[in-house]
């Protein structure tokens, strides 16, 4: 039988107010159930970066913290567990790639009314060049907080404007 060191918890959920995440956080701590506690700093996390006023850098502050700091297990560990923070890992992109992919289809629209409304084409795509570049960081490759599929998508829209 496995410790309580190596159950492996659900995936946590995302949307519950900060402390419910803190007591979940202190529960697990209390239980040593290390994988417990990192699930719930990603619900965290994620919960925090969906935030409908922050901007895409602090969103982006909250997946790189949860990706960087509660997806990696253990250096040695069974499959289970390896498996299971690369599931928290792939829930902190999922999560990053839709709310990456919700704002650039929002500025995407803003870019469009622009142009509409007379805005000089190069001004328009100035800004939406500076905008995906700060969503998408480098340009030529997939950055660690998306999947490949939300990154192909954000690259057809990107190509729409440069």
């Amino acid at each position: 039988m496995s410790s309580v060191y190596e159950q492996i918890p659900p995936l946590p959920e995302v949307g519950h107010p900060e402390s419910y995440y803190a007591k979940q956080v202190a529960r697990a701590d209390r239980l040593q159930m290390k994988h417990a506690h990192e699930a719930y700093k990603v619900g965290q996390y994620i919960t925090l970066a969906l935030g409908p006023r922050l901007k895409w850098e602090q969103k982006l502050r909250y997946f790189r913290h949860a990706l960087r700091a509660h997806c990696t297990g253990p250096a040695v560990a069974s499959n289970d567990v390896l498996i299971f923070y690369s599931r928290l890992a792939a829930m902190v992109r999922q999560h990053a790639g839709a709310e990456a992919i919700r704002i650039a289809s929002t500025e995407d629209d803003a870019w469009a009314a622009q142009l509409l409304r007379g805005f000089p084409r190069a001004q328009v795509k100035a800004e939406a060049a500076q905008f995906l570049q700060q969503l998408m960081g480098d340009l030529d490759r997939c950055p660690e907080y998306l999947n490949r599929e939300d990154w192909e998508q954000l690259r057809i829209l990107r190509s729409g404007w440069l």
